[in-house]
């Protein structure tokens, strides 16, 4: 059964490729914010837009997330980038999301659907989380094995199934 993935894009794109590589899915839905300063860049800018960095210092760029993580032509921006406006509205951020799921629901409903929301604003996550517990699809969120770092999630991340079965309790 194909999989299509719908991950959540903020300021670092570490998590998200580990949760690409993790997951291994047919499809990749980044969900991003627009704008000059929007994660957006992340995913579609040329050269090396990622950064890996160690404070205000940059240690290294990387390619944009689905050439270090090899999509090829499985990635077509058109199809496969939803863009955000203000990624801390909710109502925006859950109503692009739910909509998407919904397409998906009915164009592939062979295809198994998953959603990573580590990544973005706490309201795109909080609206992936929401989207996804309310279309009832696979939830995963990226953390560090030992959360040291209590501003992001550094290397040395993995990916894990969300149980979100309290939902449909009683």
């Amino acid at each position: 059964m194909p999989k299509i993935l719908l991950v959540t894009v903020g300021g670092s794109f570490q998590p998200i490729v580990t949760s690409i590589c993790t997951l291994q899915p047919d499809r990749v839905i980044f969900i991003a914010s627009d704008g000059d300063k929007g994660s957006k860049s992340q995913v579609i800018s040329e050269g090396t837009p990622c950064e890996v960095r160690r404070g205000a210092e940059i240690i290294e760029r990387l390619p944009n997330i689905p050439t270090q993580v090899e999509l090829g032509d499985r990635f077509q921006p058109n199809r496969d980038l939803i863009l955000i406006q203000n990624p801390d509205d909710l109502s925006e951020c859950y109503l692009k999301i739910h909509q998407c799921i919904s397409q998906l629901q009915q164009t592939a409903p062979n295809d198994e659907i998953l959603a990573d929301y580590t990544g973005g604003t706490k309201t795109l996550s909080a609206a992936m989380v929401l989207a996804a517990v309310d279309s009832r699809i696979s939830l995963y969120v990226t953390i560090a094995a030992s959360r040291e770092n209590l501003v992001k999630v550094e290397r040395g991340e993995a990916t894990r199934l969300v149980d979100t079965s309290f939902r449909f309790q009683g």
